[in-house]
């Protein structure tokens, strides 16, 4: 049983980590995109790493030699994108209601 538990654990991680190369490629890809002047850009997966991860060390037959698996999700740029989305939102924000007061309101009737 252990040894099912340890391959069930190690197919889990994997699967995060191959989600998490998926995720750093998907970015890289679309920054050179941007700077070739295609507009496509590749989307991250959120949180299916996270998940992976945690399912991977339940099941992971030694809970107290865990750590290194956490790692993982950490690594995940769509996961730091989450974290710095939080902090960029004001910033974000801010600018916008700098744009359109900046920006005199345009008459639709003028135009008529």
């Amino acid at each position: 049983m252990i040894v099912v538990r340890y391959i069930l654990s190690s197919i889990l991680l994997l699967a995060a980590v191959y989600i998490v190369v998926l995720n750093w490629g998907c970015v890289i890809v679309s920054i050179r995109n941007a700077r070739r002047g295609i507009d496509r850009h590749h989307s991250t997966v959120p949180l299916v790493s996270f998940f992976l991860t945690i399912f991977g060390i339940v099941f992971f037959p030694q809970p107290n030699k865990v750590a290194w698996m956490i790692a993982v999700p950490i690594l995940d740029i769509a996961h730091l994108n989450i974290v710095f989305a939080i902090f960029w939102l004001p910033v974000m924000l801010v600018r916008t209601l700098r744009k359109k007061k900046n920006h005199p309101p345009s008459n639709a009737q003028e135009s008529s």
